[in-house]
């Protein structure tokens, strides 16, 4: 999915609300992150997340697809940012580098979500936070059976159709539909001593934002 067609789908698929989802969830970035202080966007993709944020300083990237960093270079050409070859598994960060930690919509790729979440916290400086968003399954079933319903039947199609790519939007339906609920993220989250702000749902859930906080 590293194409010219890769943000083409996001679009697609999200009908376009993904840009105000990410739109909204940078402003909560910036509210949390002090511009002196270090901040690490993982599964940086294309660069949407730096794109959209007030800064042009101090901002790390890591995403283990070199050509996601190459698009997100050419997105974010006015912008310092680090970039580095990598998996949230282990990270080639020191003990307490960043203030905030963020992650948009690859959580739900992590191999190892408890091991990912115990390296954010090591390379969390105190009191800094860790946030990310993440599709899911809507709590209530007005929404989640029609959910249900695109996920399995309409987004293979589109991937098949637009980006030639049936077997990498089928994973996408899956990993979705397996992502864990809300109760099961923050107790998995707090094993690693990470400890449960608040969440934002949209949709009932479809999308949500998770903000944890390193004590």
């Amino acid at each position: 999915m590293a194409n010219e067609k890769y943000d083409l789908m996001n679009d697609i698929m999200s009908f376009g609300i993904h840009r105000l989802w990410k739109k909204y969830y940078s402003e909560l970035l910036e509210k949390f992150h002090k511009p002196s202080e270090n901040i690490l966007d993982v599964a940086s993709g294309t660069g949407d997340i730096f794109f959209l944020l007030n800064r042009k300083k101090n901002l790390f990237a890591l995403d283990p697809i070199s050509e996601m960093h190459l698009k997100s270079k050419d997105k974010n050409q006015k912008k310092n940012i680090n970039y580095k070859i990598g998996y949230a598994e282990k990270m080639p960060y020191k003990k307490n580098f960043f203030q905030i930690i963020s992650c948009t919509y690859g959580v739900r790729n992590f191999q190892n979500k408890l091991k990912s979440f115990k390296e954010i916290n090591r390379c969390l400086k105190k009191d800094g936070y860790f946030l990310f968003m993440e599709f899911g399954n809507p709590n209530k079933k007005i929404f989640s059976s029609s959910f249900n319903f695109y996920l399995e039947n309409f987004l293979p199609f589109l991937g098949s159709l637009i980006a030639k790519d049936r077997r990498s939007y089928q994973y996408l339906a899956d990993s979705i539909q397996k992502f864990p609920n809300e109760k099961s993220i923050i107790k998995l989250a707090k094993s690693a001593n990470l400890y449960h702000e608040k969440t934002i749902h949209f949709l009932s859930g479809a999308n949500s934002i998770y903000i944890f906080k390193k004590l």
